[in-house]
């Protein structure tokens, strides 16, 4: 007679919790990934930046509708390029990197777990990570957070390793700070900000000797001043004003004044999307500024990768949710210190992973399952009239807009249409004075403008309606052999 399964056994088992991770982790960050479009802000403008690297063949300089756009560092957009080569320009290539760099951090966050901890708070920090509202949605949009917390978190793997294993870590600290700076420019350095404090604060002074540590710093500094330096050599004062003065600057400081009490924002934000580890990663933090842990680094390697990024970002101007992806991990792992406190017996262990992995396997059944929609339905409208604006557009037509923003509207327009609308008017005596053209013009519009340019235009051809907008034209315009996607873009 066959033995029957030891449940506890298994559960406990490390290989099977590396496996239930994997398949978890695989639903929740790739499962229906290209089904519902792109964010106009920011993924369509850094999917457009990536579509334009292989339209232009220039890796160093990104590209936005043709012009040299000094806004971003290049790496993920590097990592989006490859993507589309190796899946074909869609949606869902578009997001793929970012997801699986939110894949790969639930493993490294596993790691440091089980190299701090033990194995099971490596698969309770994995699993709080990969239960991470902000940390899941965004690793599903096409933007660069999750994968600056994939190498902040990678970065400071090495810093664990290079201190308690092999010095030749550092190595890969450094080139793991690098890449973060060439993922977000100067987000990039907190993991270098965040390890000289622990080091000084540790009293690890003799790292300052070793040749090692001093080889990744360099390596670190080396990769982010010399994507500075090519930028300035090709933009000069464009790339100053536009990337340093601009985007760092302008999130530091600006002209509006705010209530002392707007810098908590932060916080807030904690308090409504970080559900339900809220309360665990609270007395996480409890235990470990009391100093439960009894080892004083890791207590400050703890504290200092949680609250470093929350405490400066919080002074900053511009404060949004996407900017505290990088210190998520620190606070799955302090999580798991309060999970390891609650399930100090061994049978509390047990029944806690088995709670854990019996919701997982059934999110995977409903998620893959079930038409369950795992994201916001995304640019539908735009995405819509894309085809039609496409089609026109390569004919010559001239292709405006009414009472949008410019980026609001082109982002997404000409990621999916490879056009802008331009100009973009806020007043229908414009768009008349262009449909008085003898040539071919289109106009994007809201069908809540409809009354007031039936009002003033005299000639006008609707071409496609949507929930939202309307094109249309100043001639009758045929649209049999334009080929739609049904407001999906899947090439």
């Amino acid at each position: 007679m066959s033995k029957k399964p030891n449940w506890n056994e298994l559960v406990m088992n490390e290989k099977v919790q590396l496996l239930f991770l994997s398949l978890f982790s695989l639903t929740v960050f790739f499962t229906k990934l290209g089904s519902n479009g792109l964010a106009n802000y920011d993924d369509c403008f850094y999917a457009e930046e990536a579509k334009e690297i292989l339209k232009t063949g220039n890796w160093m300089i990104l590209h936005y509708n043709g012009a040299a756009a000094y806004h971003n560092a290049p790496l993920f957009m590097w990592l989006m390029a490859l993507s589309f080569k190796l899946f074909g320009l869609s949606v869902y290539a578009a997001k793929f990197p970012s997801a699986l760099m939110g894949f790969l951090t639930v493993f490294l966050v596993y790691a440091l777990g089980r190299i701090l901890f033990n194995p099971t708070q490596g698969f309770y920090a994995a699993f709080v990570l990969a239960t991470t509202y902000p940390f899941f949605k965004y690793a599903r949009h096409a933007m660069l957070d999750v994968t600056l917390a994939f190498f902040v978190t990678l970065s400071l793997l090495g810093l664990v390793l290079a201190l308690r294993k092999d010095p030749r870590y550092f190595w890969l600290w450094g080139a793991a700070i690098g890449a973060a700076v060439l993922t977000k420019s100067a987000f990039g350095l907190f993991p270098l900000f965040i390890t000289l404090l622990f080091l000084v604060l540790a009293g690890r002074w003799k790292v300052f000797t070793n040749a090692h540590f001093w080889g990744g710093l360099l390596t670190a500094l080396g990769i982010g001043a010399a994507w500075a330096l090519s930028q300035y050599l090709v933009g000069g004062q464009d790339f100053i004003n536009t990337h340093l003065k601009f985007i760092i600057l302008g999130k530091i400081s600006d002209d509006h004044v705010e209530a002392w009490y707007g810098h908590l924002g932060y916080f807030k934000d904690l308090l409504v999307f970080y559900w339900p580890w809220l309360p665990v990663t609270l007395f996480g933090l409890l235990l470990v500024v009391r100093g439960d842990l009894k080892d004083r680094e890791l207590t400050w390697l703890l504290l200092l990768w949680s609250l470093t990024v929350l405490a400066v970002m919080s002074f900053m101007a511009i404060r949004y949710i996407w900017y505290l992806m990088q210190c998520l991990p620190a606070l799955a792992l302090v999580s798991a210190v309060a999970l390891e406190r609650w399930t100090a017996l061994p049978e509390q262990k047990v029944k806690t992973i088995k709670g854990f992995m019996v919701a997982g396997l059934l999110a995977v059944v409903v998620l893959n399952f079930s038409p369950v929609p795992l994201d916001d339905n995304r640019e539908i409208d735009t995405r819509i009239l894309s085809p039609y604006v496409k089609h026109f557009a390569e004919q010559g037509d001239k292709v405006i807009a009414l009472r949008e923003s410019y980026y609001g509207l082109n982002n997404a327009l000409l990621f999916f249409s490879d056009h802008v609308a331009e100009p973009v008017y806020s007043q229908v005596a414009d768009v008349q004075r262009e449909f008085a053209s003898t040539k071919p013009v289109l106009c994007i519009a809201h069908q809540a403008d409809l009354n007031d340019l039936q009002g003033s235009l005299k000639g006008w051809y609707p071409i496609k309606y949507t929930g939202n907008l309307i094109l249309i034209s100043n001639q009758p315009l045929d649209t049999h052999d334009i080929q739609t996607w049904g407001g999906l873009w899947l090439n």
